[in-house]
């Protein structure tokens, strides 16, 4: 996926790019090793390294006459059938060097992502890999159907090329190979194509609904209608995921008279589809709603200041009682010169108190903790978030002009949202 946010432990920067792992892709990572060196890896071993499917019923066999044996192991029911199979330990090794093999194919997806946004003039926060795979954080959504549709393609793209890749080797080499490398190539060539298929699903926010996006997009020169199309089908997707994983569950427990975890994987990429698709949309809803403001159009200018050489007696006395807010900005000769907050009067001992100025607890102002009237709103609200800031001070030519708050943001988007869009300030 091309966008979204996504906290992590940072491991790595790639073309300038920062890698993070968040902690539920420790989960696919476990299951994925188990999977591949409990059942698809020993299905593989037994057609020499080809397809696992091939070797599903040979599989089956030895697992049924390990359970009319009793206590005897997969690994003995083989030998007392006549059947070869690996060692343990390679089932496990391959299994890992699998499972580590996806994150790099993931990671690679998502640089393809990441690489051809920046190419559009899109800023690239990092890329996190999580449960269902990896997001690359974009600061901005694509401004033209046309840089959307290449964004979004960029990373099937680099799957289906390692998926080929992967598959050349796999048959071109196949006679010189041994079975555990041609098993694990295999894998790999599977793996890519899969994901490529998945991720082209046409339901936003997958690559594939990012596509249809892009297309209804410039068919309708309206990214708000493509993108509500696009993200119901994300839905549906979803649900068509949550109902089948239903009925492949029914079918196992009532036909098959077994269980598997197939099913509830399908439930639950169902429910995380349906749920990513409608957050998506309210996402890029509020980022249509930012388009256009700047801190002008949100600046409250009655901002309360304090001089310098104030007591901090006296600030806490006729400033912080008197009005309730946290911080106030110092000016002197009409000049911001700090801010002082209740933090830095907490950090001086109460007996000072009458003694101390506002000059001497404040904390100066730097360039990038201030905001300017023709900022970008939606800039702005991210750097307050990034900070948890609730209000900036707003200075034109170095005076101060006003302040910005979150609340008087979100009021004021929520303003634009309920009136569709079409609503301007009156200082416009």
């Amino acid at each position: 996926m091309a966008s979204g946010g996504l906290s992590g432990w940072a491991i790595a920067r790639i073309f300038g790019i920062t890698i993070r792992i968040h902690a539920s892709w420790v989960l696919i990572f476990l299951l994925l090793a188990y999977s591949l060196a409990e059942e698809v890896l020993p299905q593989s071993s037994l057609v020499g390294g080809g397809p696992w499917w091939r070797g599903m019923d040979a599989y089956n066999h030895i697992l049924a006459h390990q359970k009319s044996e009793g206590l005897i192991s997969f690994y003995g029911a083989a030998e007392e059938l006549g059947i070869a199979v690996w060692p343990w330990w390679q089932y496990w090794l391959l299994g890992i060097i699998g499972s580590i093999g996806l994150f790099v194919c993931v990671l690679a997806h998502e640089i393809a992502h990441s690489i051809v946004a920046r190419g559009a003039g899109i800023p690239v926060e990092g890329i996190t890999l999580f449960l269902f795979g990896g997001v690359s954080q974009l600061k901005k959504e694509t401004e033209t159907p046309g840089d959307e549709f290449r964004v979004a393609a960029a990373g099937p793209a680099m799957s289906v090329a390692l998926g080929l890749g992967c598959g050349a080797l796999y048959l071109g080499l196949y006679g010189a190979l041994p079975a555990q490398a041609r098993a694990i190539l295999f894998y790999f060539a599977f793996i890519n194509l899969a994901l490529a298929a998945f991720n082209l699903l046409p339901g936003f926010p997958l690559d594939g609904g990012r596509l249809l996006r892009a297309v209804l997009w410039n068919r309708y020169q309206d990214a708000a209608r493509a993108t509500s199309v696009a993200s119901w089908w994300g839905k549906a997707i979803g649900m068509g995921f949550v109902v089948l994983g239903l009925v492949e569950f029914w079918w196992e427990f009532t036909v098959l008279r077994t269980l598997s975890l197939g099913p509830l994987w399908l439930v639950v990429i169902g429910l995380f589809l349906r749920h990513a698709a409608a957050a998506s949309y309210r996402l890029l809803s509020v980022r249509e709603a930012f388009a256009g403001l700047t801190v002008r159009d949100a600046i409250r200018p009655d901002v309360v200041t304090v001089e310098p050489d104030l007591t901090l007696d006296g600030l806490v006395d006729e400033f912080f009682y008197a009005y309730k807010f946290r911080s106030f900005p110092v000016l002197e000769g009409g000049r911001l010169i700090g801010v002082i907050s209740l933090k830095d009067v907490q950090g001086v001992p109460r007996a000072e108190w009458p003694s101390r100025r506002v000059r001497e607890a404040m904390h100066l102002v730097r360039e990038e903790n201030l905001v300017h009237p023709a900022d970008g709103l939606s800039d702005v609200f991210r750097k307050m978030a990034e900070e948890d800031k609730g209000h900036l001070p707003v200075v034109e030519d170095g005076r101060l002009v006003g302040i910005v708050t979150r609340h008087d943001i979100m009021t004021l988007i929520q303003l634009k949202t309920d009136l569709g869009g079409h609503w301007r300030p009156a200082s416009r």
